[in-house]
């Protein structure tokens, strides 16, 4: 049976704070960084948000890959990601705009048919910004204020929708100068099919032998070729992504920890603390409740 995380209202609380506008839940903009929520551990989100950068500099993980970001840049984070911060500067600046996940989900089938790059974003999700791209996005965000303002016009939400989905296409030439082929080695190609089929399963498989039957290698191979080529074991990989999930759903939603254990396809709520405990040093509850 399908299970539902239920997050919790970040958009609320976003809208709450100043120089913040919105359309219901569904879009907002924030124009001021700072009135960003931060925190110091693991979130996860379940909103579309795309960062546009001008100043400053920002140092963090989403979904364990690293991110080292200095102005100006564009970041792009998907619903269901999971973000962590580990350095920001006090200069940091820009714009910053929320989309809702209906919404996100409205348009990225669109885009998707004509524009194959969610995925690429997802694997790449930051760009450096040049001159010519700033122009645009000052431009669009002039543009997109001024359709906020039309609070008369019953279709300003599917305005913005369709003026989303031209930046995706003015925004594509950024992303392509990043996801260019390298033509990595066997080991790097090996370590990259690896990671994604553990991003795709770790929630319900986390035994080597599953990842190696997919990767038609025998177990003992795919361990010494990981570890060589990453520096980290299999199950270490596999744990890492684990105990990412259960910290974010343990601080950004409003699940229990028996319903986590579920969830991450523990058999039981002892089970899971035990897992979890010996791979952070504290119990679920003690976590959640720091």
């Amino acid at each position: 049976m399908e299970r539902t995380v239920t997050p919790l209202m970040w958009q609320n609380d976003i809208k709450n704070r100043a120089k913040s506008e919105s359309i219901g839940n569904d879009f907002i903009l924030l124009d001021d960084f700072s009135m960003l929520p931060l925190f110091n551990y693991p979130f996860k989100i379940d909103m579309l948000v795309v960062m546009i950068c001008t100043k400053g500099t920002v140092r963090g993980t989403i979904d364990m890959q690293p991110c080292n970001l200095v102005a100006p840049f564009m970041l792009i984070v998907q619903p269901n990601q999971i973000l962590s911060y580990e350095f920001i500067s006090e200069d940091f600046a820009g714009q910053c705009l929320i989309f809702s996940k209906n919404f996100s989900l409205e348009v990225q089938p669109y885009l998707d048919e004509r524009l194959p790059i969610a995925t690429a974003i997802r694997k790449n999700p930051y760009a450096q910004l040049d001159s010519q791209s700033m122009l645009f996005i000052r431009k669009f965000l002039f543009i997109l204020k001024r359709l906020m303002a039309m609070t008369d016009n019953p279709y300003r939400l599917e305005m913005i929708k369709h003026l989303t989905m031209v930046s995706y296409y003015m925004a594509r030439p950024s992303f392509e100068k990043i996801i260019e082929p390298e033509k990595p080695n066997r080991q790097v190609v090996l370590v990259e099919k690896f990671t994604n089929l553990v991003r795709e399963n770790y929630r319900m498989q986390r035994e080597t032998a599953f990842y190696a039957d997919k990767l038609c290698l025998t177990p003992k191979y795919l361990s010494e070729v990981i570890k060589v080529a990453s520096g980290k074991s299999v199950s270490e990989w596999i744990d890492d992504y684990v105990i990412l999930e259960a910290k974010a759903l343990l601080k950004s939603t409003n699940m229990t920890i028996q319903q986590i254990s579920e969830e991450l396809n523990f058999p039981s709520q002892s089970f899971f603390g035990k897992y979890f405990k010996r791979n952070t040093g504290v119990s679920p509850s003690e976590y959640k409740g720091k």
